[in-house]
Parts: structure tokens; sequence; C-alpha cells
């Protein structure tokens, strides 16, 4: 009898022995599981960031033109907001005098410099100076203010293409938006600064609108 008391009392630690180690064998199976998937999530996680990062170095990388294709540019964009700024003031002779000298920066444009490091960009953008020169040459005959913002905001539709093309070097752009312009249709225009100054209201809706991209160089 005392034989099968000692057997079982074996047997039953045996048994409490095998499943300590088993329950240990699951807990080291699970910490090295859990360790694998945060690995795994962790590195995930920076090559997104990583791919993240690049694709806005990409996107507000300028490009390496000459210094004298920068200086033209860099004339175009400038006077292009001191005309945005002549409607904010609702300055018509201001808006003729600003609109017939970007014409004559447009009309000068040699944007070949471009198609070398943009192909399918420069053929994009082809054309349009002489399409926002066009549309001065139509606003300078309107006599009426509100007629002129109309055509800027053509103006400004075309600029939106050029800036995202051309990407001119060192510039920081905003392109704003009024939903209230025109009956409700909306308009957009471009902007060194990111404070809101209407150029389709002037004084009497200074401050309508909001940024909707900006553009770093």
């Amino acid at each position: 009898m005392s034989g099968k008391v000692k057997c079982f009392g074996k047997c039953r630690k045996a048994k409490s022995n095998l499943l300590t180690l088993k329950k240990n064998t699951m807990r080291k199976l699970f910490w090295i599981v859990a360790s694998v998937v945060l690995i795994v999530a962790c590195k995930d996680k920076s090559d997104k960031q990583a791919g993240n990062n690049d694709a806005v170095v990409k996107q507000n990388s300028a490009y390496a033109y000459s210094d004298s294709f920068n200086v033209s540019v860099k004339a175009v964009m400038t006077t292009y907001f001191q005309l945005k700024d002549a409607f904010v003031a609702s300055d018509t002779m201001k808006v003729n005098s600003t609109g017939l000298q970007l014409k004559s920066l447009l009309d000068s444009l040699d944007l070949s410099e471009v198609q070398k490091v943009d192909s399918l960009g420069y053929e994009s953008i082809l054309g349009r100076p002489g399409d926002a020169s066009a549309e001065i040459t139509g606003m300078l005959g309107e006599n009426g203010i509100e007629q002129k913002r109309e055509s800027f905001e053509m103006i400004s539709n075309v600029f939106y293409d050029l800036v995202r093309i051309v990407k001119p070097v060192g510039e920081t752009i905003y392109y704003q938006y009024c939903p209230m312009a025109f009956n409700e249709k909306g308009a957009y225009w471009l902007s060194n600064t990111d404070s809101i100054r209407n150029p389709y209201f002037g004084n009497k809706m200074l401050n309508c609108g909001e940024t909707k991209e900006t553009f770093k160089f």
C-alpha cells in the first residue's frame, strides 16, 4: 500500500512539474511573439515616416536654375503680388500700371530651362505665360474694377499652374480661396503672405477667405 502511495506522490509531482514547464514555455513563446510583432510594427512605422519625409522633400525641392532665370521669375512673381495688392486696394490706376509691367515681363519670360529639368511639366505650361499676357490685355480694356477682377482670377489660375511646375527658388507662396467671390462661385489667388487680403472684395470683405495650399521652394 505504501508503495502505491509513493508512486502516486511521484506521479503527481511529475505532472505538476510538467504543467509548470508548459506554462513557462508558453510564457516565453508569448514574449518572443510579442517582441517580434513590436519590432515589425516599429519598422513599418519608421518606413512610412521615412517615405512621407521623402515626399515632402521632393515636393518642396526647387530646381537648380541659372541666376538669370531665377531673377526673371522673381520679377514676374513680385509683380503679380503687386497686382494682387492693387486689387486689394481697389486702385484701378495701380491695377493698370502694374498689369502693363506684368505683361511685359511675361512676354519676355523664357521657360526653356524648365524643359531641361522637367520636360513633361514644361509641355503642360507651354504657352501659359502667353495666356496670362492676353488676359492682361483684356483686363486693361475693361473700365470697371469688378470686370478687371474677373480677369485677375484667370491670371491667377495661370500663375498657379506656373508655380507648381517652375517651383520658384526661395519662394513661399500661399494659394488662397474666397468662397463668396463672383456671386458665391468662388475664386482663388496667390499670395506671398499667409494673412488673408482679399483681392476680389477689397475693404468690403478684406479678410474673407482661407489658405488652401502652401508652397515652399
